[in-house]
């Protein structure tokens, strides 16, 4: 069987079979170890032009000017006072679960850690 052509070593590995029975250039070892550096260039470059769009999509954006937001009525407040309190205070409090199917159906509660790790 013949040895692996790595590049920049002489490496004494016999090479590996393709599944259509021919030889790869290189040996399991460095086949592997290619296949993960192209994995992190991959990543990497995808990262890259993942950026890029994001910045040509901003940049598109910041010519276009907001829509002018006026209020229905002149007094703050007005807006909102179409809305019950009674509703509003169903969003803020946690004992008005009356069927039991909260946010957490499975009545577990967080942990100090989990509660740490959410207000990251």
């Amino acid at each position: 069987m013949e040895r692996c052509k790595y590049a920049y070593r002489q490496c004494t590995r016999p090479r590996v079979m393709k599944k259509d029975g021919q030889l790869h250039r290189l040996c399991q070892y460095h086949r592997d170890k290619a296949n993960a550096l192209q994995r992190v260039y991959a990543t990497k470059r995808r990262d890259e032009l993942r950026a890029e769009k994001a910045l040509a999509n901003n940049n598109q954006l910041s010519g276009i000017e907001p829509m002018p937001f006026e209020r229905a009525g002149d007094d703050k407040e007005q807006a909102y006072d179409w809305i019950p309190a009674d509703d509003l205070a169903c969003l803020f409090d946690d004992n008005n679960d009356t069927e039991g199917g909260g946010r957490f159906s499975d009545g577990e509660e967080l942990t100090p850690e989990q509660y740490a790790y959410i207000q990251k």
